[in-house]
C-alpha cells in the first residue's frame, strides 16, 4: 500500500511528529510505502530522508499518487485529499479542544480514528460522526528506542525529571519544584519550555526513578520504567498505578485524568505513593500492551477494511470541495445557534413578596441523622407559579440554602445563623409553571443535638423569602451526633 502521512509540521519534535516517524518506519518495514507531507520541515524530516522515506512540503512534488491518506491535522489532510481524488482518507483526531484537531467532513475519509476516549467523545458526540465510522487505536511507543530499564528502581526515588514542553515559569514548574524540594528529591527539567529540549529523551529516561508528565510523555517514561505522576500546566493527576493502568490509559494520561491543582502538599502526595515493584509491574503491562507493532497492526486492519470497500462514483475537485464547503457551513451554522443561545442576556431581576407567594418548597428526602460539622445533601421539589424565571444569573441571583434551628424552640443554633448556610445554585434555571428537583449541599452544626433544619430561597442583596409574608420554606428534623 501507498501510504501519505500528512502533518501540520515536522519542523519540532511534539507528539504527532513522533508518531509520524514511528508510523513511517513501521509501515516501510511491513513491505508498504509510506510518504509523509508537511508544510513546515525539520530534523525528523531529515531524518525520515536519510533513511529513503519521501518528505516533501509540496504536494507537488510526491513522486507517487497514493492509495490512502493518513491525516492528523485538518487542514493538511484535506490539502492531500483535493490533490489526489484517487485516494481514500482515514483521519486520526489527537487532541480534544485544538482548533487543528477539528476532525473535516468529507466523503473520501473513511474512518475516523482517536487515540482515546476524550478524543473519541470530540469525533461522536461534538461532530456527529456515527460510531460505525471510529475507531480508537491508543497511542504506542517504539521499544527499539525505548530500551527496558536494566537496573532496578531504588526503595525511594533518587532522582526526578519533569518531562513536558510545557514546563515553564508560570506552569506546573514551581509546584513541582516546591514539592521536590520539600520532599529532598533531585529534579531536572527536559522541553522546550526551558531551553532543555532532547533530540533523543528515550536515552534519557532510564536515569530517572520518577517523571512528571501527561500524555505520549507519561507513556514514553513509563516505558522506560519510571514511575510517573501525571502532572502538566493543567493541572495534577494520580501516580500511574498497575490496579488503575487500564482506566488511566483509556483517556491516554492526558490532561482529563489533570483535575486536582498544582498544589506542592498535593504534588507530594502523589509522590508518596511511588511503590518500584508496581512501577516494574507497570512498565511491563506498557511494554507488552503499548508496543508499536501492537497499533501498526490495527492501523493496517483499518486500512485494509478501507481500501476492500467499494469505489465511490468518480469525483472531480469541484465535487469535493462543495461536499467540504457544505460541511463546513452546516458546522458553523451550528455554533452560530448555540452561540445565540449563550449571548441571550440571561439576568435576574429582584422578587417581589408577591413574586414568592407564588413559589412553593418541599423536602424529598435528608437524612434524619448526621455527625457533628459533616456535610451532606437533601433533595427538595421546587415549584414556580408565578410568571417571572428563577435563576443565579446576576445581578440578584436566587440561590437554595438552609437555616438551623433548635427543634424545640425554632431559635437559630450559635454559629448557624442566618448567613452561614451555604448556597446551592438553581441549575437549570426554573421557568413559570415549571417544577424541578434541587441538590441543596448542607453542612451539619458543631453542636450535637435534635436539630431543625429549614431549607429556604434567598435572593442575595434582596431577601430571605423564608421570612416574606408567604414564607418559602420547609422543614426536617435531623438528628446531629
Amino acid at each position: 500500500m501507498r501510504i501519505l502521512i500528512a502533518n501540520c509540521t515536522l519542523a519540532t519534535r511534539t507528539g504527532t511528529e513522533i508518531v509520524v516517524r514511528d508510523l513511517a518506519f513501521a509501515l516501510r518495514a511491513a513491505g508498504h510505502v509510506p510518504s509523509v507531507y508537511s508544510p513546515e520541515l525539520g530534523s525528523i524530516a531529515t531524518e525520515l530522508q536519510a533513511a529513503g522515506i519521501q518528505v516533501v512540503a509540496n504536494l507537488r512534488q510526491l513522486m507517487q499518487e497514493p492509495d490512502l491518506v493518513h491525516g492528523h491535522h485538518h487542514v493538511e489532510t484535506v490539502e492531500a485529499l483535493l490533490h489526489f481524488p484517487g485516494a481514500r482518507g482515514l483521519f486520526v483526531c489527537h487532541d480534544r479542544s485544538i482548533w487543528m484537531s477539528a476532525p473535516p467532513r468529507l466523503d473520501r475519509i473513511r474512518r475516523y480514528v482517536a487515540v482515546d476516549f476524550n478524543c473519541l467523545e470530540r469525533l461522536t458526540g461534538d461532530y456527529g460522526i456515527s460510531e460505525a465510522q471510529t475507531r480508537v487505536i491508543f497511542n504506542s511507543v517504539d521499544l527499539d528506542r525505548l530500551p527496558a530499564r536494566t537496573t532496578p528502581l531504588p526503595e525511594k526515588p533518587a532522582r526526578a525529571l519533569i518531562f513536558s514542553n510545557y514546563a515553564a515559569t508560570g506552569t506546573h514548574l514551581e509546584a513541582v519544584q516546591v514539592a521536590c524540594a520539600m520532599l529532598n528529591l533531585p529534579l531536572d527539567v527536559i522541553g522546550a519550555g526551558v531551553g532543555q529540549s532532547s533530540e533523543s529523551p528515550e536515552q534519557l529516561l532510564g536515569r530517572y526513578d520518577l517523571v512528571f508528565a501527561k500524555a505520549r510523555c507519561a507513556l514514553e517514561a513509563l516505558a522506560s520504567g519510571a514511575s510517573v505522576v501525571l502532572c502538566d500546566a493543567q493541572g495534577l493527576g494520580p501516580l500511574v498505578t498497575l490496579r488503575e493502568m487500564a482506566e488511566l490509559r483509556r483517556w491516554n494520561f492526558g490532561r482529563r485524568l489533570l483535575r486536582d491543582q498544582l498544589d506542592p502538599e498535593l504534588i507530594a502526595t502523589q509522590v508518596r505513593r511511588y511503590d518500584p515493584a508496581d512501577a516494574a509491574a507497570v512498565s511491563a503491562y506498557v511494554r507488552q500492551h503499548a508496543a508499536l507493532p501492537v497499533a501498526i497492526a490495527e492501523y493496517l486492519r483499518l486500512y485494509d477494511e478501507i481500501l476492500a470497500e467499494p469505489p465511490m462514483a468518480p469525483a472531480s475537485l469541484g465535487h469535493d470541495l462543495a461536499a467540504y464547503a457544505r460541511a463546513g457551513a452546516t458546522r458553523i451554522h451550528e455554533l452560530e445557534s448555540e452561540l445565540i443561545e449563550l449571548r441571550r442576556p440571561y439576568r435576574m431581576e429582584p422578587l417581589s413578596e408577591h413574586a414568592g407567594s407564588h413559589l412553593s418548597l418541599a423536602i424529598e428526602h435528608c437524612p434524619s441523622v448526621m455527625q457533628c460539622a459533616s456535610a451532606f445533601s437533601a433533595r427538595v421539589l421546587l415549584e414556580n407559579l408565578g410568571s417571572a424565571i428563577l435563576s443565579s444569573f446576576m445581578p440578584f441571583p436566587v440561590h437554595l440554602t438552609y437555616r438551623w434551628l433548635d427543634a424545640d424552640t425554632a431559635a437559630p443554633i450559635a454559629g448557624a445563623g442566618d448567613n452561614d448556610g451555604a448556597r446551592s445554585v438553581l441549575r437549570p434555571p426554573l421557568p413559570p409553571d415549571q417544577r424541578a428537583v434541587y441538590s441543596v449541599h448542607i453542612n451539619a452544626p458543631a453542636q450535637p443535638g435534635r436539630h431543625l433544619l429549614r431549607v429556604t430561597l434567598v435572593q442575595e442583596g434582596v431577601m430571605w423569602l423564608d421570612q416574606i409574608a408567604t414564607p418559602v420554606s420547609a422543614d426536617a428534623i435531623v438528628t446531629v451526633v
